[in-house]
């Protein structure tokens, strides 16, 4: 079972979980900022090189920052919030062993170049997101597991689209690496493997992994 501490309950107000989320959020902004491990630039493969730089895209890709937040606060009730929350944060575990030792970093300066308009946004992003942690990429994992939990509540194919649509942006706004997100789908596959392995060894029928989410 969850221990205690961890059974969150359901929120009417989104700004409640990014106060839930918080550790989570400290997690990755320390290892996105400090490093044993200098991050390392990886070869442009040539779909990198192929994908345009679109700068009409970057609003869909800052929409990340309540996308997420947004798909939880439609949760159905508590259980739900906190299987998220567990899954979130084994995410969050096999990301972050990459993050610790073996940081990728992104050129961004070769698309957000001084003087353009884009590095207005550049100069904003850099306050939440290093172009360090690319590898994988962890906004694909939170979208894939926000699609997955928009699946069953109305309005699915909205969200999912956005979701989607987020991951794409990942690229077209010369975020990430074509591999961050290959990298990113087998990250939540193993992830989603062990969550599963988790509610599979919770003694009885625990609330906490429904079976209509586990079992998938």
């Amino acid at each position: 079972m969850i221990p205690d501490f961890l059974k969150i309950k359901k929120h009417r107000c989104i700004l409640n979980y990014y106060l839930i989320w918080l550790p989570f959020i400290m997690v990755y902004q320390v290892t996105n900022r400090f490093h044993f491990i200098e991050p390392r630039l990886l070869p442009m493969s040539r779909l990198d090189e192929a994908i345009p730089f679109l700068p009409w895209t970057i609003p869909v890709y800052v929409s990340y920052l309540v996308y997420t937040f947004v798909v939880i606060t439609r949760s159905r009730d508590d259980n739900e919030v906190r299987e998220i929350f567990v899954f979130t944060h084994i995410q969050l575990v096999i990301a972050a062993l990459f993050f610790i030792f073996f940081p990728v970093t992104y050129p961004r300066e070769g698309f957000y170049y001084p003087g353009s308009m884009t590095s207005m946004f550049n100069g904003f992003w850099v306050m939440f997101d290093e172009p360090n942690n690319c590898f994988p990429s962890l906004h694909t994992m939170l979208c894939l597991t926000a699609i997955r939990y928009s699946m069953d509540k109305p309005g699915k194919w909205l969200f999912c689209a956005w979701g989607a649509l987020i991951i794409a942006t990942t690229l077209t706004c010369k975020q990430h690496y074509v591999i961050d997100i290959a990298g990113a789908f087998a990250a939540y596959w193993l992830s989603l493997k062990i969550f599963s392995l988790y509610c599979s060894r919770t003694p009885g029928k625990s609330p906490d992994c429904p079976p209509s989410q586990s079992s998938q």
